[in-house]
């Protein structure tokens, strides 16, 4: 959604038909459900294809056509759906090179920032939106309790020193550990009434952290997927 704008939002789907005469396509609603209600500009359904030795990403321009609610699979349960109209041609899309996996109960990002000498937290002073092998999408609300929140002030192409927990269901223990520098390349001062919203870049990620991160993303990938089909994917 929105995916030309400042702040894109990514969700995994699935397939369940389509109808090339009459260019619709059937997909699973997302675990964070879109609704007559939810607000966004524009719609793509983009997909990995291995062109050459290459992984490159190409969509098609959508609309929403209609909400189904008891969708019929072929094992007889019936699930939400969403029928999407799409607009011819396919082309290479960009989502700001990586799939940005947002941040649900079952995989959990913890995180701890360290700007001008001052520690901010995940869950208190900013909250985790989203993850890439990129970097991540944070939120900032403008007060912790009663007290103005100094990380508002935060200021495009600064530096940063972050640390991070990546955390699976049920473990007590982090899967990985990550401390790296980041960059601020991207901040919304109207991304909501009482939050800015700002887009992170790390620096300096660790061949063997990249791979913990590409990991940990592709293992919450694969769940939120077996939780919308209900099969079991390998």
């Amino acid at each position: 959604m929105n995916l030309n704008s400042l702040n894109p939002f990514a969700a995994s789907s699935i397939i369940y038909d389509a109808n090339h005469l009459k260019q619709t396509i059937i997909v699973a609603q997302p675990l964070h459900q879109i609704t007559p209600s939810t607000s966004f500009e524009e719609i793509h359904l983009t997909t990995l294809l291995k062109v050459d030795l290459d992984k490159r990403r190409f969509g098609i321009k959508c609309k929403l056509s209609l909400f189904i609610r008891d969708y019929s699979l072929s094992n007889s349960s019936r699930v939400g759906a969403i029928t999407l109209k799409y607009t011819p041609p396919l082309l290479e899309t960009n989502i700001r090179s990586a799939y940005r996996m947002p941040i649900s109960k079952n995989f959990t990002v913890r995180a701890k920032l360290l700007l001008n000498n001052k520690q901010y937290y995940s869950t208190r002073d900013f909250f985790i939106r989203d993850i890439s092998i990129n970097g991540l999408g944070i939120t900032i609300p403008s007060k912790v309790g009663t007290t103005a929140n100094s990380l508002t002030s935060l200021k495009l192409n600064s530096q940063a020193a972050i640390g991070m927990l990546l955390m699976l269901p049920n473990s007590k223990e982090p899967f990985a550990i990550i401390p790296l520098k980041i960059e601020i390349i991207r901040i919304d001062l109207n991304y909501s009434k009482n939050q800015i919203f700002a887009g992170i870049k790390f620096i300096g990620l660790t061949p063997d952290k990249e791979l913990q991160l590409n990991k940990f993303i592709h293992m919450a990938q694969l769940d939120e997927l077996r939780r919308l089909s209900r099969l079991d994917i390998s």
